[in-house]
């Protein structure tokens, strides 16, 4: 499996490459700390290809603009934030912005292999320690999209409709009169339930369903799908 590894400290990921080879033989890390190495990486393996990559995200990182840079460059190849501690929000944040999820900086070579092979394989990853009891420990987007909306709460489903709507976030905070990082976890939660990875996708799996269940729905049909997170 290929994987690029995108963070500032070559000695982490020398780290994790020896700790992957010593699970499984074919593991093959290349690291990247600009967009000049990620360019460098991708002309590489011209033939290859990247099946994974892990970003480490910090303010650093947003600044660089990896979100927009690394589908301009790799596609659809799924993308890791590897952060310092985990937690709802940065588990949301991941979501928001077009990663399939989040590993923690400290986790075990077993974890970040499972993480990389669950994203690769087109699945959501979220650390064990944030998931719900019995929940597994990633959603394929195939299989979770299928819920019907009947599923969602009621705020769920104000936020998702304000969404596919074309709100921003601080839109939302202000039409529901709560706090930013109050929509952060609902939009986590929101993901998570029905199998997408970013607003873009949410808003258009609620449009796939809204003929056959709008009768269902108290709010008026959403307009655009396409607005940005901030």
């Amino acid at each position: 499996m290929n994987v690029l590894m995108i963070d500032s400290l070559p000695l982490f990921v020398a780290g994790v490459a020896d700790a992957l080879l010593k699970l499984d033989k074919d593991w093959k890390v290349w690291s990247a700390e600009n967009p000049d190495d990620v360019y460098r990486v991708r002309d590489e393996l011209i033939g290859d290809g990247i099946d994974a990559i892990t970003l480490e995200w910090d303010d650093e990182a947003a600044r660089v603009g990896w979100p927009e840079v690394l589908p301009s460059v790799f596609g659809a190849v799924p993308w890791l934030f590897v952060v310092r501690n985990g937690g709802r929000h940065a588990i949301a944040d991941a979501l928001l912005a077009g990663a399939a999820g989040v590993v923690e900086r400290h986790a075990t070579a077993e974890e970040f292999a499972l993480a990389l092979k669950q994203v690769a394989s087109g699945a959501i990853y979220v650390p064990s320690r944030y998931r719900d009891e019995d929940e597994p420990c990633a959603r394929t987007l195939s299989s979770v999209g299928e819920r019907r909306l009947d599923r969602l709460t009621p705020r769920q489903l104000e936020v998702l409709r304000l969404l596919a709507e074309g709100k921003s976030n601080k839109q939302i905070c202000r039409a529901l009169n709560v706090a930013e990082g109050t929509i952060k976890n609902h939009l986590y939660a929101l993901f998570r339930q029905i199998g997408v990875s970013n607003r873009t996708e949410a808003a258009l799996w609620l449009a796939r369903r809204i003929s056959g269940e709008a009768t269902r729905l108290p709010l008026p049909l959403p307009r655009a799908a396409f607005a940005g997170a901030d």
